[in-house]
């Protein structure tokens, strides 16, 4: 199969934010989706079991959503899409609103957000996909969102880490920090390199697997 089909998706870009003991966890994914229209609506998001909200999500059981609008701060995206909530507290110095279970998310970086309850959660390899009922949300604009395409521009840089879906990594490439989760794109590791987040020695990553 040629796997470059899927290089024609587009996506949109969503912060995740789970407030869990007491600390705030978040992660840029772009697999957030409305799967129906009764009531509740039910919801599904797919998060990398590497990325420390992933743990924070499974253990709180609710989480919101950010959509992130067209013209947000790519820096702090960036932070959201590459840095590890293990090493860093990625909502320090921005300007947070919660919802009605205390999950954080990002005014000015959102068009809209959705505060999701989970349901059910389905294990799928390196992912869990959760299904979710929406139980409040608010539109924060008029801004349309900011696309996976628009985010990348045009491949200046690779996706993060992050966003769930990995078009410029095929599955046999690329390596895994087993401390901080973060995504070494190539397929060979030089000699000597060490984590850019946590500083853990890159001859002790993990080959990624499909």
């Amino acid at each position: 199969m040629n796997r470059a089909v899927f290089e024609k998706l587009n996506y949109g870009l969503y912060v995740l934010g789970v407030a869990q003991d007491g600390k705030d966890y978040g992660c840029l994914i772009s697999s957030f989706a409305q799967v129906t229209s009764g009531n509740p609506r039910k919801c599904t998001i797919t998060v990398n079991k590497d990325n420390r909200t992933a743990d924070a999500l499974l253990a709180a059981g609710t989480v919101a959503v950010t959509m992130v609008a067209e013209g947000a701060d790519k820096e702090v995206l960036k932070t959201f899409g590459y840095k590890s909530g293990r090493v860093a507290d990625k909502f320090a110095g921005l300007e947070v609103k919660r919802d009605g279970n205390g999950n954080p998310y990002l005014p000015a970086l959102g068009a809209a957000w959705v505060s999701l309850k989970v349901v059910e959660k389905v294990d799928i390899g390196n992912f869990y996909l959760f299904i979710c009922d929406a139980v409040e949300g608010e539109l924060m604009n008029d801004s349309r969102l900011l696309t996976m395409d628009e985010f990348l521009e045009k491949g200046k840089f690779a996706a993060p880490p992050t966003a769930t879906v990995y078009r410029t990594m095929s599955d046999d490439e690329g390596w895994v920090c087993p401390i901080c989760g973060f995504h070494y794109d190539k397929n060979e590791m030089p000699e000597g390199y060490l984590c850019p987040i946590c500083r853990y020695p890159g001859e002790k990553f993990n080959k990624k697997t499909s």
